[in-house]
């Protein structure tokens, strides 16, 4: 069972000083929680990290076109590097909802989420911050398990969610998703990876190929909440049935691509016996393809990092540098009717999966 874990050490117990390097696999958050990171591996020399911390994927070492590994997942070794960042979810399970959520009616009752005009990715009380307890540990397979509290964060319902990250010899990075309620409730779960498959900080996405298996979206109005529309791709720069480059979309005056300033869009899947979503480095040659249960995925050009957090090794992580394919129910869907259910009934289960499948060319 591979695991590192990472424990705060006073020093004045052991008196002696610490190198930098030791320091990184000891850590603590305030509730005294331990940090852990576990190493799942395969027979063709590729490696993903995975953190208990928001069950996050810390990295992804994958082969490029010249056999050399590279990381594609942003990430960091530490605790306080997480709870410090600009941004909340690397690599992390987003939930109980995925994207954006207003308070809603459910059987009646007025659920009271947020103050706010919504809250995004589960709001304060979301799974990217929390602990989850490691359920289950092989080589290549790590299962995590999280039990929110009636209320806990708004939502109605005592919730056992457990997600299972699975490495295997294809080089296919496997996420199934698992929940149950005692009752009548929403849910929609993800995961936040941002990818880079140059190599994570190591420069823009925007010469990155993208296909997507979706001949619909759904636009968005300003501030990020869905107008409630099933709009068409054709004749749009969502149109990517066939592989084009991201930055033809960032150069674009597209209306929808000003008001997220990029891609930061619901794309709705059309077939299930092909991939959902593909994409090519031109420079590494790494190719991945996604393929998932989930009816949609939100693909996010992370529009909005700064360069303020950085990796390990010292690499800024800057808007359009990375990209999301977040696969998942529709945004704010309580309030469309239109939109598939994301209720969640007493007796039934939460049964989802998400593939992505890299190769080198």
């Amino acid at each position: 069972m591979l695991r590192k874990l990472l424990v705060v050490t006073l020093l004045f117990l052991i008196g002696c000083n610490e190198s930098t390097s030791d320091q990184k696999v000891k850590d603590r958050n305030i509730q005294n929680t331990t940090f852990e990171i576990i190493t799942l591996k395969n027979n063709r020399g590729n490696r993903v990290d995975i953190t208990n911390y928001g069950a996050r994927i810390v990295a992804w070492f994958v082969k490029d076109k010249m056999n050399s590994l590279r990381n594609i997942v942003l990430g960091f070794s530490t605790l306080q590097q997480y709870q410090e960042a600009g941004a909340p979810y690397y690599g992390a399970i987003i939930g109980r909802y995925a994207n954006r959520l207003q308070n809603f009616e459910l059987d009646g009752e007025i659920i009271n989420l947020t103050n706010d005009e919504y809250i995004l990715h589960g709001g304060k009380s979301g799974c990217h911050d929390k602990f989850w307890e490691v359920e289950n540990v092989t080589n290549n397979k790590v299962k995590l398990g999280y039990e929110f509290k009636d209320k806990e964060g708004g939502f109605p319902g005592n919730l056992k969610v457990s997600v299972e990250y699975k490495l295997s010899d294809e080089n296919e990075l496997e996420i199934n998703y698992f929940a149950t309620t005692d009752k009548k409730t929403v849910l929609n779960l993800s995961n936040h990876a941002f990818f880079n498959l140059k190599g994570a900080g190591n420069g823009s996405v925007l010469d990155l190929q993208l296909m997507v298996n979706a001949d619909r979206f759904t636009p968005l109005k300003k501030g990020g909440l869905p107008t409630g529309e099933i709009r068409a791709v054709d004749y749009s720069v969502f149109d990517f049935r066939t592989l084009k480059p991201v930055g033809e979309v960032m150069d674009s005056q597209n209306e929808q691509i000003n008001l997220a300033n990029g891609l930061d869009h619901n794309f709705i899947k059309k077939n299930n016996n092909i991939p959902f979503i593909t994409a090519i480095d031109p420079q590494s040659g790494i190719k991945m393809e996604m393929k998932t249960t989930l009816p949609a995925a939100q693909i996010y050009t992370a529009n909005f990092l700064s360069g303020k957090d950085r990796s390990d090794d010292g690499k800024a992580f800057k808007a359009r540098e990375s990209i999301c394919f977040e696969a998942q129910f529709y945004p704010n869907a309580p309030h469309h009717p239109n939109f598939p259910s994301v209720i969640l009934e007493v007796g039934e289960e939460y049964k989802h999966s998400t593939i992505y499948k890299v190769s080198a060319l």
